[in-house]
């Protein structure tokens, strides 16, 4: 019995558009009949139906799978277990989305206003973007107006590498919308923590553009390594990962240097070093080291117009697939 997937992403599921589904096609590889005995679902807001129960050899059949919205808010996965009399221990299928309940109060919940639209929150985080693949984003929103809305994709302004869509198209007055985010980081073409700012036109002719504050965080992927390939990979090994200068003058910039060591089996590539403060600068000499090759990176911190318990960071990029972000912590208290 072969299915056409396992895994079905529903996405975003806002609670008042009611129940969701997702199909599951199978098929009988079996030289005999193949029939569904039970299916077991792991809640009462997940239900299962099929179109038949028994099927001949290289006969179709498909099972629906639908999901009725909760209160709780967050990401969700349900198993639904198919046994058929050729396996009694049955094959696992399983929904994935993320709820978004409707909230008690609109007003409250959707107070960031932008224009015409209301936000929980006022910046969207996409967390970690990694560059195998874009990662997408759903955020939930409110149309204030008595009039519907749509996205002015031609007026839009918004980086190459990250595309938006209202789900759906067309949001209609006094009702809440998805925007769905896409981020690209291989297209992005850098690595590290970004704030970036949308300019988002809707059709309407009296709104403003809308700007949205965007973040994320984009970071290199590396296929998992095995066992037997860990000590044939590049590693970086920083000396210091947390630096404390103990109390210094506000007056005087100090400067330290860390060590950056490859103690791995390959050559290795430090793709970027940041930091968090212009008020800290580094300076490092070459960014490929060879096997037990090292370097020195020296810094400066300017504590000028600073005052207290500080803390700044220096974060480095690498080709190293066990630890390709590490960051250093530069601690001191400023007088």
């Amino acid at each position: 019995m072969f299915w056409d997937k396992n895994i079905a992403d529903l996405g975003a599921v806002m609670e008042e558009d009611g129940d969701v589904s997702a199909e599951f096609v199978f098929v009988n590889r079996a030289n005999f009949p193949i029939f569904i005995e039970e299916i077991i679902t792991d809640c009462g807001c997940t239900t299962a139906s099929y179109t038949r129960d028994t099927l001949s050899q290289n006969e179709t059949g498909s099972i629906k799978i639908s999901y009725t919205p909760t209160v709780r808010a967050g990401a969700f996965s349900k198993t639904v277990v198919v046994k058929t009399n050729i396996d009694s221990e049955g094959d696992s299928l399983i929904l994935e989305g993320y709820n978004i309940p409707y909230p008690q109060s609109i007003e409250s919940h959707y107070s960031n206003l932008r224009g015409a639209l209301g936000f929980y929150a006022p910046a969207i985080n996409m967390g970690d973007v990694f560059t195998n693949e874009p990662k997408t984003k759903y955020v939930d929103f409110y149309n204030s107006r008595d009039f519907p809305l749509m996205i002015n994709l031609v007026k839009t302004v918004i980086p190459d590498h990250i595309k938006l869509r209202f789900l759906p198209m067309v949001v209609p007055p006094k009702s809440r919308g998805l925007l769905e985010i896409q981020y690209d980081g291989q297209m992005k073409q850098d690595f590290g923590f970004f704030e970036e700012q949308l300019e988002i036109v809707l059709t309407a002719e009296d709104e403003s553009p809308i700007n949205l504050g965007l973040m994320a965080n984009v970071l290199e992927y590396f296929d998992p390594v095995p066992v037997s390939e860990v000590d044939k990979v590049p590693k970086l090994v920083v000396s210091e990962l947390e630096v404390d200068l103990n109390r210094i003058d506000a007056n005087r910039p100090v400067t330290r240097v860390v060590s950056l060591r490859n103690e791995g089996g390959r050559a290795l590539n430090i793709r970027k070093v940041v930091s968090n403060c212009e008020c800290l600068v580094f300076s490092l000499k070459k960014n490929d080291l060879q096997v037990g090759e090292q370097v020195d990176l020296s810094f400066t911190f300017n504590p000028r117009g600073r005052r207290g318990i500080d803390h700044k960071t220096l974060t480095f990029f690498s080709n190293d697939p066990l630890n390709p972000a590490q960051t250093v912590v530069i601690k001191s208290r400023i007088q």
